[in-house]
């Protein structure tokens, strides 16, 4: 398993150019390039919260806390960076300037980057650039607008949009000068060349790929004190990797220009000038150019020594360390080493159970930001609504005004038309009482429409919770199964019966394929099967009584369960019997046809 690959880099932060505010914000501003270049970001918050209070000016709030937001969310604090989001569209809206709009939509497209929404990506930076067409004053907010796009479209492995977008950074990267933007285009550039080159298999595409590393290298020989640590850091990273995995030179001549780069990048890391997390991709490397020379002891030593200093930072860091925990386990395989290969195993699950976890509470926040999204877009799409019928009320008020107006006149003019024009009143009060009961009838069809989408909000919240319950329900049975195994390995261990570890290791590669079906349909299990369970039931159902009806109730067989929990099919037909007893089951009573009715 490979579990170090050629990364590419975005980066938030940077020092705002606009001509629009005022000169301590763009010290302040300043101040926050300095500090992300030294991978400060928490020094930056306080900085940026100090301008924050010390102006009341709307073009500077919406700067200011437009790139507190992308700070937040660069940090998975998603609900802080909408929270500040909504705080600089608030100041945007009431700013003079266009800039100061546009750069609120770059921190609006770079949330809905982390959140997964490309069309909402695209939409936004689009915006944002519109609001600063034909003005140059903000050079590198209309960078970042065009960076979104590029790394949007690269998802989508849109090849002639990347490379638009790409160009059009590189363009406003020089003409604003900024050493750091330029090194970034060269790796975007260089990550666009390599992904071409693994769908084509053009030798070309590497020769660009490593051109524009170099191009970034160059830069930073040039400028060192204007490329930010983590820039500097990744393209040493990439230069490594390219020497791992695609220079045609002999193996000692790539190990020692890579391990060259990677000295490089170390020296940053122990200066904490970037971020933790890229110790691994740089013992990584160095574990792969082990394992090609054949030395699998010094593979496992280096991802030791990268998962150690990963583990004293205070972030949390479970997906990597899962990952590097299972290539662990792989390694301890091949020496055979099965004591270490089932540590290492017994240490992914466990951080498997914790990136889990933490998924779970960025989807919740996601979640909740995409509720409260669509609900202030119901809001203000209702608040147009009722603007645009109190304008037609207005009219059809000034209107009716207007004709009793010239209705009076016309009375005083000429008495002998007053018959006719107390008719024509008439017919005009008649309409009028027309006129009022629809605008009634339309006030009554907003109301019902408002409740019915109360009721639709409602019904998507209940169906995301079930969603959860059911996702949390399978990943709970899958720990639980993985762990049984684990213990019964751990077993034999102790027994020292190798024989029957490779028995056990067979079934469950055996059983794995089957698990994952069964892990789909468990999830389709209704959340009221439960409930029902339990109201049925004569006797209390323990957890493993409601695993058994799950299982029975996905019509899996005697044998398959008893595989599934490691036990004799007798003893799952004993567990049977009991059930029909707790359930109060006559002898004739089938307990698969009674629970297979419970839909």
């Amino acid at each position: 398993m490979r579990i170090f690959t050629f990364i590419a880099f975005f980066l938030l932060g940077t020092v705002a150019k606009s001509q629009n505010i005022l000169e301590t914000t763009k010290q302040a501003l300043d101040s926050v390039e300095l500090l992300q270049m030294q991978n400060k970001t928490q020094d930056a918050i306080q900085t940026l919260n100090r301008a924050i209070h010390s102006t009341d000016s709307f073009d500077d709030l919406a700067y200011l806390y437009a790139y507190q937001s992308g700070l937040y969310v660069s940090k998975d604090s998603l609900l802080m960076g909408k929270k500040l989001l909504d705080r600089s569209l608030e100041a945007a809206e009431n700013a003079k300037n266009n800039p100061s709009k546009a750069v609120a939509y770059r921190a609006k497209a770079y949330l809905n980057f982390r959140l997964n929404l490309p069309d909402a990506v695209v939409k936004d930076a689009l915006t944002g650039l519109n609001y600063l067409e034909g003005d140059n004053t903000d050079l590198t907010t209309k960078y970042y607008l065009n960076y979104l796009l590029y790394s949007t479209y690269s998802r989508w492995g849109d090849e002639e949009k990347m490379e638009k977008y790409i160009l059009k950074c590189r363009q406003y990267a020089i003409a604003a000068n900024d050493i750091n933007l330029q090194v970034n285009v060269n790796n975007g550039m260089s990550s666009m060349y390599l992904a071409r080159y693994r769908k084509t298999k053009q030798t070309s595409m590497l020769d660009s790929t490593l051109l524009y590393l170099n191009k970034s290298f160059g830069l930073h020989r040039s400028h060192p004190k204007k490329v930010s640590g983590d820039t500097f850091v990744i393209t040493c990273i990439n230069m490594a990797n390219y020497y791992l995995e695609f220079s045609t030179e002999s193996m000692e001549v790539r190990k020692k220009k890579a391990f060259h780069y990677l000295q490089l990048a170390e020296g940053r890391l122990q200066k904490e000038e970037a971020s933790s997390e890229k110790w691994i991709n740089v013992f990584g490397i160095k574990s792969g150019f082990a394992k090609k020379e054949g030395d699998i002891s010094l593979a496992e030593r280096y991802l030791l020594q990268g998962l150690s200093l990963l583990v004293s930072d205070k972030g949390n860091y479970f997906k990597l360390e899962y990952r590097v925990n299972k290539e662990l386990a792989g390694i301890a395989l091949k020496r055979n080493d099965l004591k270490s290969a089932l540590e290492y195993q017994e240490r992914s699950e466990e951080l498997l159970k914790k990136s889990f976890d933490e998924q779970q509470l960025l989807n919740a926040q996601k979640l909740e930001i995409q509720y409260e999204t669509e609900k202030k877009d119901q809001q203000l799409k209702l608040l147009k609504e009722r603007e645009t019928f109190r304008k037609k009320q207005n009219y059809l008020y000034g209107g009716i005004a207007l004709a009793l107006l010239f209705g009076l006149a016309f009375m005083f003019i000429s008495y002998h038309f007053k018959l006719k024009y107390s008719i024509e009143r008439e017919e005009k009060l008649k309409r009028e009482k027309e006129e009022s009961e629809h605008r009634a009838n339309l006030q009554l069809k907003f109301e019902r429409e408002e409740q019915s989408r109360l009721i639709a909000e409602q019904e998507l919240s209940e169906i995301k919770r079930q969603q959860l319950e059911k996702e949390a329900l399978a990943n709970s049975l899958l720990i639980e199964h993985k762990n049984g195994m684990l213990q019964q390995i751990k077993s034999k261990i102790k027994e020292g019966d190798t024989g029957k570890i490779q028995k056990l290791l067979k079934e469950e590669m055996l059983l794995t394929a089957n698990f994952e079906d069964i892990k789909v349909q468990i999830q389709e299990v209704h959340p009221n099967f439960f409930n029902r369970l339990n109201q049925l039931a004569v006797r209390k159902l323990t957890p493993l009584d409601l695993k058994y009806c799950t299982y029975l109730y996905l019509k899996m067989s005697t044998k398959q369960i008893a595989q599934t929990l490691h036990v004799e099919p007798q003893s799952v037909r004993m567990f049977k019997y009991r059930l029909k007893q707790k359930f109060d089951l006559g002898k004739e009573a089938d307990l698969d046809t009674f629970l297979g009715d419970l839909s």
